[in-house]
């Protein structure tokens, strides 16, 4: 699952039963995390990592309207 890192710049590596995963955490960034694993839970409950859905939707609002404003700027000239 994706979530966006909001904690300290860091890495880890992950063991997921034979799978093993180097990740590199930087703050404000995407990472994708096996959802159930105990480390993933450990950023959720320090509240350093938020499912990345509820912030693609609200970015992407905030995107709109910078185009939006963009277009009104380049008319407007």
């Amino acid at each position: 699952m994706k979530y966006i890192y909001s904690g300290p710049p860091s890495g880890v590596t992950l063991k997921d039963g034979n799978n093993v995963r180097e990740i590199i955490l930087l703050p404000t960034r995407e990472v994708d995390l096996p959802e159930a694993h105990e480390y993933t839970q450990t950023l959720l409950a320090l509240g350093y990592v938020t499912p990345a859905l509820a912030d693609e939707s609200a970015s992407g609002q905030q995107e709109t309207a910078s185009a939006g404003e963009a277009g009104a700027t380049s008319q407007g000239e």
